[in-house]
């Protein structure tokens, strides 16, 4: 491995006083090791959640593609994974994972759900709400995200994703996810890091798309859950009424509609702890912005906030229903997280 994966780890047994070695296994078996850790875990990929169903060797028209995620919400990322040892993963890596998502949209939903079924996907009547119909709207549209998975992410791969992050539609989602491995013994080591998140949400951000960013209003109109909109009205109540004297930025930043989030800035400070969203069917989601800003990005001051999302900050940040949080303790996170990473 690379010094920036885990190559530089030492492990030693709990209590010893021998030296610090390195570990028994630094490196993956083959590229399929590398898949089944991504399809049992897919919260690890830029923008998936924790809860999305998976496929390894998803047979398209135009090949096999290593994952699959259908998410919740409807939303689907097909990720090709390629370690450091493979030559075509810095040029032809991206072609194929094109390649895949064309052929998905080209084949059509009902092609889509019945290759599911037939490689043992969980049912995909597991999907929120409006998730089902947003499948099909996403297949149809060509609405599909692309994640790049490697051992290593090279200053190469970083150019490629740029270039393609600016290419494509601001609703598409172009990232890497770098998943160093090592073992020893019987414990197995996953070092986590991404990159794209950042940039594929600034250009949902951008506007580009024609939507008009959004207001408080028509926020809140867009819940569809009389619930999730006394939330979001009691959070931005609380935004409101703090002080805004320790920094100069506004309380909210509104992203466009119907993709973007409202970033909250307390104390008017620079950088955002969180910001909410929401998903395809009307649902209030939070997401932590530990990636969002390149210059604090995992910062530790994220780790509490985190915590109350069930996430590590050191990891990706998938929204989260806000209904599902305790709403003081999210908030209170959220003051003492602006605080952490502002100071």
């Amino acid at each position: 491995m690379t010094d920036d994966g885990v190559g530089g780890l030492l492990v030693r047994e709990w209590g010893s006083k021998d030296g610090w070695t390195s570990p028994e296994m630094s490196a993956y078996d083959n590229e399929g090791h590398l898949q089944s850790i991504i399809a049992a875990a897919p919260e690890h990929v830029p923008g998936v959640s924790d809860d999305a169903l998976t496929v390894r060797e998803f047979l398209t028209s135009a090949g096999p593609a290593d994952v699959c995620i259908v998410d919740l919400d409807g939303s689907v990322t097909v990720v090709e994974c390629k370690l450091a040892s493979n030559s075509e993963r810095r040029r032809m890596v991206i072609g194929q994972v094109m390649d895949y998502a064309s052929a998905i949209s080209l084949d059509g939903e009902a092609w889509f759900r019945d290759q599911w079924s037939r490689q043992g996907g969980q049912n995909l009547s597991a999907l929120d709400g409006g998730g089902s119909n947003h499948l099909a709207d996403n297949i149809e549209a060509a609405r599909i995200h692309l994640c790049l998975a490697v051992d290593r992410i090279d200053s190469d791969l970083r150019r490629l994703v740029e270039y393609f992050n600016r290419i494509t539609r601001d609703e598409i989602r172009v990232t890497a996810l770098q998943l160093a491995y090592a073992r020893q013994g019987n414990l197995e080591i996953l070092v986590a890091s991404t990159y794209g998140g950042e940039l594929a949400a600034a250009k949902a951000r951008s506007g580009n798309s024609g939507g008009r960013a959004w207001t408080k209003e028509s926020f809140l109109a867009a819940i569809s859950s009389e619930v999730d909109v006394e939330r979001a009205i009691r959070l931005f109540t609380l935004q409101e009424s703090l002080d805004e004297s320790r920094g100069s930025f506004d309380d909210f930043w509104f992203g466009t509609s119907p993709s973007g989030g409202v970033f909250f800035h307390p104390y008017g400070y620079r950088f955002a702890p969180m910001y909410l969203w929401v998903n395809k069917s009307g649902v209030l989601m939070a997401t932590g912005a530990w990636n969002n800003y390149s210059q604090i990005q995992k910062h530790d001051g994220f780790a509490g906030l985190a915590t109350v999302l069930g996430q590590d900050h050191r990891s990706s940040a998938p929204g989260r229903k806000v209904a599902e949080l305790d709403l003081d303790k999210f908030w209170t996170a959220s003051l003492l997280c602006a605080e952490a990473i502002n100071s």
